[in-house]
């Protein structure tokens, strides 16, 4: 009986990325690690999978959809009872982790600079940009609560930018003490995490819809969800709004200022960071035109306390942020009651970033990292061919050798499809005079060389690009 053929198909929000794709992806994950680098960051890695506790803290207002995974072990194993009957999830995230590391090392210097690429899994419908596996660049200073540190971020993000050869781009950023304090303002501080998170959909969904969810009723006695602001306090939220931000960072400042009239302590701590924020980037000489205080800038996690920052294209404003972050003291306290240890950063959203440079043409594609492709014209000449391409490698040349058994000519459609530059053809005349014949694929053009020039003209290819 013939097995019914499994459709090879990803799941949901799941991708492949083909060789092409993952070429194109390398230099700019090495751009960004580059720039991380630069500003003193260390490298870290942590398991894709930790205890529930661990990610989710407080579930009571845990709003994210996670995946969990059970250990399923084979029959010789059935009647044994042990991991097999524990929960596992996997992590949304590479910042609760970090936390999870700091307090499990506390001998770490501080501040800790850290960096970490990864996969994180969300349970989210999927949509343009947005998968449910994907990966995030971090980096993150834990230790510190200096503006400086605050400031730091952005700066990285502007550079990370530039190293892209983005220049059309923006970094938002506001402070959710300001948010909390407007929250508090109105009367609903004890339910702020709930008002930021409307806030944050305001680009999403328009200032209409954020008031009308910010004013909905409760759905019933057990919907602790709803808001329900009266028509006074969403004309204060209106107020706020309706700021101009146009006019600058001072004048947005002394604007909110006027709106919270010194009700709010939180929302004054807010405004006194920001406007420190801004001055530091004067300071360090970031383009005005780059960056933006925006009073609308939230961020969803529950987690974050002070500035939170995003940047966008501005030729690809669909795709929303693609670097986002902010501060998150105290996220440690899950592991360390009370300990309160101080941390900020931000995140790349790898393949957010990608699907809008892929858009904007930016992402250069390349069917192989090779560089030079042996032939072998017969068994004869084999012998020669492994030897020039040992020495190829030797030499630090990406040499691809022809495994195959087929024609020359089949050899040459196989490196005209795989667009290698470079072939070096070992028939027995160039074995019998110790020769190779050279031949440029791009140009078309060939000729015999010694071992010696052809090491030469491909030392050149590499360095040169051409």
């Amino acid at each position: 009986m013939t097995a019914k053929a499994i459709k090879p198909e990803t799941l949901g929000g799941f991708l492949d990325f083909l060789p092409d794709e993952m070429i194109a992806r390398q230099p700019v994950i090495e751009a960004i690690r580059r720039v991380y680098e630069r500003f003193g960051f260390l490298p870290l890695d942590t398991p894709c999978m930790e205890r529930p506790e661990v990610l989710l803290g407080d579930t009571t207002k845990f709003n994210k959809s996670v995946f969990t995974a059970r250990v399923v072990r084979g029959i010789e194993d059935r009647d044994e009872v042990g991991i097999e009957d524990a929960n596992f999830m996997l992590r949304f995230d590479l910042t609760v982790p970090l936390a999870r590391v700091v307090a499990a090392y506390p001998d770490l210097s501080k501040p800790f600079k850290r960096y970490q690429i990864g996969k994180v899994w969300r349970g989210e419908r999927p949509q343009q940009g947005r998968y449910r596996e994907f990966y995030q660049f971090d980096f993150d200073t834990i230790g510190s609560r200096s503006v400086l540190a605050d400031a730091e971020v952005i700066q990285i993000m502007y550079t990370v930018m530039k190293e892209l050869g983005l220049s059309r781009f923006l970094i938002r950023f506001s402070s959710r003490k300001i948010l909390n304090g407007l929250a508090e303002v109105v009367g609903c501080g004890e339910k702020k995490t709930e008002f930021c998170r409307i806030l944050d959909r305001l680009d999403r969904i328009g200032e209409e819809e954020v008031i009308k969810a910010l004013t909905r009723p409760p759905d019933n006695t057990y919907d602790e969800s709803a808001l329900a602001l009266g028509p006074a306090q969403a004309d204060t939220v209106r107020r706020f709004l309706a700021i101009d931000q146009s006019q600058g960072s001072m004048a947005t400042l002394n604007a909110v200022s006027l709106i919270f009239n010194s009700e709010s302590p939180t929302g004054a701590a807010g405004i006194l960071e920001l406007s420190q924020i801004a001055k530091i980037l004067e300071t360090a000489k970031i383009p005005v035109e780059n960056w933006q205080i925006d009073l609308s800038v939230a961020r969803g996690l529950d987690y974050y306390t002070g500035p939170v920052f995003e940047a966008i294209l501005l030729d690809a404003p669909e795709f929303g942020s693609v670097l986002s972050g902010g501060r998150f003291d105290g996220l440690s306290d899950r592991f360390m009651p009370g300990s309160d240890i101080p941390g900020v950063g931000a995140s790349v959203g790898l393949d957010r970033l990608f699907a809008a440079l892929r858009k904007l043409g930016l992402l250069k594609k390349a069917r192989t990292l090779t560089t030079a492709f042996v032939t072998v014209f017969s068994n004869k000449e084999q012998e020669a061919s492994v030897a020039t391409a040992a020495k190829l490698r030797e030499a630090g040349i990406n040499t691809e050798l022809y495994l195959g058994d087929e024609s020359l000519r089949a050899q040459v459609a196989y490196a005209t499809r795989q667009e290698i530059p470079y072939m070096i053809i070992l028939g027995p005349d160039e074995v019998a005079n110790d020769r190779v014949m050279f031949k440029n694929m791009v140009k078309r053009k060939q000729e015999v060389l010694t071992f010696d020039e052809c090491l030469d003209r491909l030392r050149v290819a590499t360095t040169s690009g051409v």
